[in-house]
């Protein structure tokens, strides 16, 4: 097994996500997923790609722009077809003419169908997501912009992104 092409086709799928999530890429989103791919977040969960593609197509268009960007990702390999991995990223959302920012972090476990690497399971982690004006009031852990409560997601800590 060539330890560095695995964390380096693990690195692009975790970018792509976030490109194609920006793109509104509803085939691309979920090919990331395994065909039982699980989305997790607090208050819910999505299983496979038609429930995925359905999640995706109701959650972003409540949002004018995403922009996702990765800052590190954690990579554990446990053989040639599983890996697991932590990504910590933001996302901005354009929401109601000001940008909400999310601190978040996917807890993966991958798998390797078809010959690609895929998301098996992400469960979304939100550290914050707030309106810029909100930060300088109300930034701290667990704080969430009342822009954001009609994600579903977003209200219990969590990011759709």
């Amino acid at each position: 097994m060539n330890r560095l092409q695995t964390r380096a086709d693990l690195t692009d799928l975790a970018d792509r996500y976030g490109h194609l999530l920006d793109d509104r890429d509803w085939h691309g989103i979920t090919s990331c997923f395994t065909r039982n791919g699980r989305l997790k977040f607090k208050g819910g969960e999505v299983v496979g790609r038609d429930q995925l593609d359905a999640f995706y197509r109701a959650q972003l268009p409540k949002n004018e722009f995403t922009f996702h960007y990765r800052h590190s990702h954690v990579i554990t390999i446990i053989d040639e077809e599983r890996a697991t991995g932590v990504v910590s990223a933001h996302a901005e959302h354009g929401r109601d003419g000001t940008c909400v920012l999310a601190a978040v972090r996917y807890y993966d476990d991958y798998a390797k169908e078809d010959g690609v690497w895929r998301i098996a399971c992400r469960e979304i982690r939100s550290r914050y997501c707030l309106g810029w004006l909100d930060m300088a009031g109300d930034f701290h852990e667990g704080a969430h912009s009342p822009l954001m409560r009609d994600t579903g997601a977003h209200t219990e800590g969590t990011s759709p992104s």
